[in-house]
């Protein structure tokens, strides 16, 4: 996940998954989202990430995770961990991690190496972005707030910035997009759609795909 977007939609889903009672369910939800993506974009490169949320280094959830990392991967997604069972993030195979402390940036690079995906929580801590730029992270995660995203674009660094919030939809993606989102966390829309997952992926690429058609008429 680098800031070369080349080939890829200038805005892309972030799916966080910290549920895994229901396997069959989430590994339909994952292949449901990579067919609507897979199968109907125009892009080389589908710019779309699955979060697994690790807060148990017991056996199961580790055989779980590792499991629907494969999957996610063979999609062409990528994998990120996140949660206190993220000591495990090497044997289980994910492209990177995502941390909630400034301090365990530079730990987490020195450990993983120049290749992993290093992401950091901001929320609506200004002063956190502003250091996870000199602390080279690869992406933050920020409030859905559009006003804060365009404030941090407007930085000129080259850090993604994936907006979070559990009342995105596709209704609201598409500003979030247009005030720079390179990611929209729509878990909880995609994950809880009545109709599907796959249903609630077309609406969503259809959002963002406005984006690029008219970027002038959004605010």
């Amino acid at each position: 996940m680098s800031s070369d977007k080349s080939g890829s939609p200038p805005c892309g889903i972030y799916i966080r998954i910290d549920d895994f009672s229901d396997m069959p369910a989430v590994i339909t939800a994952i292949r449901q989202v990579a067919m609507v993506i897979n199968r109907t974009s125009g892009y080389e490169k589908n710019m779309c990430v699955v979060e697994f949320v690790c807060e148990s280094g017991n056996a199961q959830t580790i055989e779980r995770i590792t499991d629907l990392t494969a999957i996610a991967k063979a999609q062409g997604f990528i994998a990120i961990l996140s949660g206190d069972g993220q000591l495990n993030e090497t044997a289980l195979d994910v492209d990177g991690i995502l941390l909630s402390n400034l301090d365990e940036v530079i730990e987490a690079r020195k450990a993983l190496g120049e290749d992993a995906i290093i992401g950091l929580k901001c929320a609506k801590s200004k002063d956190m972005a502003q250091k996870a730029i000199l602390l080279e992270a690869d992406y933050i995660e920020m409030a859905a707030d559009p006003a804060l995203i365009g404030w941090f674009k407007g930085l000129g660094s080259s850090l993604l910035v994936n907006a979070n919030g559990r009342e995105i939809n596709a209704e609201n993606c598409n500003a979030l997009a247009h005030a720079g989102a390179d990611l929209v966390n729509v878990s909880a829309y995609i994950l809880g759609h009545k109709k599907g997952a796959m249903q609630a992926a077309v609406n969503i690429q259809h959002a963002l795909e406005i984006v690029v058609q008219t970027p002038d008429k959004l605010n």
